[in-house]
């Protein structure tokens, strides 16, 4: 018999028949006897804002590093099927994971009554409900709640001390064959690297090992033609049908596959933002700027982000917020209501223009978090507008 496999997810919001998406998940495994055998964390890039982010503390930019759901389905499943999942608050946590299954167009039968929930049992047994609470009762150290992992392994520990409880004791095989019942989709394992909290954090590695992987070495001569073409086209911040076509043209004379090109447009955007270190100063619009040619070229958002933690650490003042002045349209994404409403005031008063959209000639975008995935940040990102904190409008406001 397998055993269980204690969940948390940590998600946007309460919404997961809409618009809510999970955002970290945790799963602790557990033998039949309820003793741990291993465990597995992520984030989830959800493809849209973090909503409270003062709660589960889930930076936007390390999201935007990590897979989409649907790329991990099949490490999940090598994770979760056979066992008894468990969960405090499985109602809940049970119903997110198969609505995202379901999303991920390989659906599971999985409801709240397969699994084990240890508030439910704790209010069966007259005990705190909450998971703070309930760990506080048995002495249990919960460190960082809301971060999925330390809840899992909170809530493993939780349910071994309820297994010591007669009343569990006594329901303990059909709990352990509670996940036997369950068919869980043929998705394959890849066996993903998992994307931690902090991993785009200064220091972390991941991003200054990506930056090495660039190659920028000297091109021979049928790539240095291949990368004028390239600087000629992306001149104009845009690449045309016929411009796509000369850089096919360019490709095929040097021979080059698609790997090539990869590498060669690589080696193009780090001599890009050398270029913007020249002199020693990191602006709002050269971030933009970069962002928006490597999206161009069908860079990776860790690669992007690593370009940026490249120029970042490569000048002395990396600038947070641009001037706006006047008149200047700005569009709010990812902002609680009363933030969105206090921000607009000062944003009046200013004279600024609060737009409901992104499109061309608004001068910036203003986040709960610089690093948003939300679809109006994805769309300044594509036309090179600068994404910016709330800073950007509540310094000035001082």
């Amino acid at each position: 018999m397998p055993g269980f496999a204690v969940i948390d997810l940590e998600t946007t919001g309460f919404a997961y028949k809409s618009a809510d998406r999970i955002c970290e998940i945790a799963v602790v495994q557990l033998d039949k006897d309820g003793r741990r055998e291993d465990a597995y964390t992520t984030l989830v890039n959800p493809q849209r804002d973090l909503g409270a982010q003062h709660i589960h503390g889930i930076d936007a930019t390390d999201t935007r590093v990590a897979l989409t759901f649907d790329r991990i389905v099949g490490d999940l499943t090598g994770l979760l099927g056979g066992r008894t999942v468990v969960a405090h608050n499985a109602s809940f946590d049970v119903r997110f994971l198969a609505a995202e299954f379901g999303r991920a167009g390989l659906p599971v039968a999985l409801t709240p009554d397969d699994a084990v929930c240890t508030m439910k049992l704790a209010r069966q047994l007259g005990l705190p409900a909450k998971l703070g609470d309930a760990c506080r009762h048995f002495g249990i150290p919960l460190d960082g709640a809301h971060a999925a992992l330390n809840d899992a392994e909170a809530t493993a520990r939780l349910l071994d001390r309820y297994r010591a409880l007669p009343e569990v004791a006594e329901q303990w095989s059909v709990f352990a064959g509670l996940g036997a019942g369950v068919r869980w989709p043929g998705a394959p394992v890849h066996a993903t690297a998992p994307v931690r909290r902090g991993a785009t954090r200064p220091g972390s590695g991941l991003l200054e090992s990506v930056v090495a992987a660039f190659d920028a070495s000297r091109a021979a001569p049928g790539e240095r033609a291949y990368l004028e073409v390239l600087q000629r086209v992306l001149l104009d911040r845009r690449i045309t049908v016929a411009e796509q076509r000369d850089l096919d043209r360019a490709a095929a004379a040097a021979s080059l596959r698609p790997a090539d090109r990869a590498r060669l447009h690589r080696a193009y955007m780090l001599s890009v933002v050398d270029a913007a270190c020249d002199d020693d100063l990191l602006t709002v619009d050269e971030r933009a700027h970069i962002v928006q040619l490597a999206g161009l070229l069908d860079l990776a958002d860790l690669e992007v982000e690593a370009l940026l933690a490249h120029a970042g650490a490569h000048v002395t003042t990396v600038e947070t917020a641009r001037a706006l002045n006047p008149g200047d349209l700005i569009v709010f994404t990812g902002l609680p209501a009363a933030d969105k409403a206090r921000l607009t005031a000062i944003a009046e008063a200013r004279g600024l223009v609060v737009w409901p959209g992104v499109k061309k000639g608004v001068a910036a975008v203003i986040a709960q978090d610089p690093g948003s995935n939300s679809g109006k940040a994805r769309k300044a990102r594509d036309l090179g507008i600068p994404v910016m904190g709330a800073d950007a409008l509540e310094g000035a406001a001082r």
